[in-house]
């Protein structure tokens, strides 16, 4: 087998570390620093404006969607360089709500939808999660209701991340009260601006904003409908494998192993240096170890994908393997600062202005985030092993 990448696949990483080195200002590192969020006209839109001008939020969408064609291992490639500089990339919404579009949508939600996702200009929230579901999806009670050529919708999503910022629901709603548990779920898109969209902010230990978001009477043409209606749990599952996929790139696992060889060298406060202890190395040679694992599991599913399968299992594999190393890397990260590892992101005084303690604060939201790792288990079990269900 070669785990080499082809003369094709280097000049496009070339490219996109190119890209990243003119782009990538200090006005744009200040800003994600301060914010973490886009602001209006601010350095991370233009940053984004610049993506969409090139193509590259639809570089691997069939040209006849106006992507560039090129593959599932090309946008791998991009997106683990953008988490390498810890900039914004393609999110969910071209990497698994787009997809789906592509895959199930009427010709009229291609047209409608499409072209202003792969400009930038369209972010989606992905609505499924509700207060009293649990962690079965099927159990939700978010209604929409047909009302003449248009929806009403009624209901509540929760740990809806990115809502806040985001232009339209990815919206998982019930219309068929009398279906089977999954053969009553429809897909709806929900600009958020909508009469009756209400947000509000929950945060995470990390710091990290998440949101309830209640929907009150909310119409919307029935044109939004994505496909067909109560067939909604296809293209939701399909999302969530894509969406897995996206969360595991190892990018950002690279640079904190990259970050962590460096300061291993540097003298701790009391002229301690890691680097010599031998417990410390042989942990820091694991975790160099599992990021190279991490980053051949993301090529192999982005492989799949290429070949016309949405890789299930691979992704489930890959995204409890990546999410847990990620905890890994953050205790080593603490053990090896000592007490300088705890003080405070952003601090002044905190090696590489707290990076790690944040990392420590985040990974526990990643072995969640995408669906929990105790429910991945589940279906690397079943789906990958042929394994019964205890009826989840």
């Amino acid at each position: 087998m070669d785990f080499e990448l082809d003369a094709g696949q280097r000049a496009w990483l070339a490219e996109v570390r190119g890209f990243l080195r003119q782009n990538v200002t200090a006005g744009l590192r200040a800003e994600l620093a301060q914010h973490d969020l886009e602001l209006p006209d601010g350095e991370v839109t233009r940053f984004r404006r610049k993506i969409g001008e090139k193509g590259w939020f639809g570089l691997n969408w069939p040209r006849e969607y106006g992507g560039l064609g090129l593959g599932a291992v090309h946008q791998h490639l991009l997106m683990s360089e953008f988490e390498y500089w810890g900039v914004p990339g393609p999110d969910l919404t071209v990497t698994s709500v787009a997809p789906m579009i592509m895959r199930h949508g009427t010709e009229q939600n291609k047209n409608e939808w499409l072209p202003p996702i792969a400009k930038g200009e369209m972010i989606c929230a992905v609505g499924y999660s509700e207060p009293d579901a649990g962690t079965d999806l099927a159990n939700l009670r978010t209604r929409a209701t047909l009302d003449g050529r248009e929806w009403v919708i009624n209901g509540t999503k929760i740990w809806n991340s990115g809502a806040q910022r985001a232009t339209h629901e990815w919206l998982c709603v019930r219309t068929d009260p009398d279906a089977a548990r999954h053969g009553g779920i429809s897909v709806i898109i929900v600009p958020i601006d909508s009469p009756g969209v209400e947000i509000r902010p929950l945060y995470a230990w990390s710091g990290y904003r998440t949101n309830e978001v209640h929907f009150r009477d909310v119409r919307v043409p029935v044109t939004n409908l994505i496909g067909e209606v109560n067939r909604g749990w296809t293209y939701i599952t399909g999302a969530l494998d894509l969406e897995r996929g996206a969360l595991t790139n190892a990018g950002d696992l690279r640079r904190a192993v990259d970050d962590l060889h460096r300061l291993a060298r540097s003298p701790r406060r009391d002229g301690t240096v890691p680097a010599h202890d031998p417990a410390l190395r042989r942990r820091l040679a694991l975790a160099e170890a599992d990021v190279e694992v991490a980053a051949l599991m993301g090529y192999e599913a982005a492989s799949i994908l290429d070949g016309g399968v949405i890789p299930t299992v691979e992704v489930s594999v890959e995204k409890v393997f990546t999410s847990e190393l990620r905890q890994r890397i953050a205790d080593l990260a603490l053990d090896l600062l000592g007490p300088d590892g705890l003080l405070a992101h952003r601090g002044q005084d905190a090696p590489l202005a707290g990076t790690f303690e944040r990392l420590y604060r985040v990974a526990p939201l990643m072995r969640f985030g995408g669906g929990t790792n105790e429910v991945l288990r589940d279906i690397i079990a079943q789906r990958g092993h042929g394994m019964p269900s205890y009826g989840r």
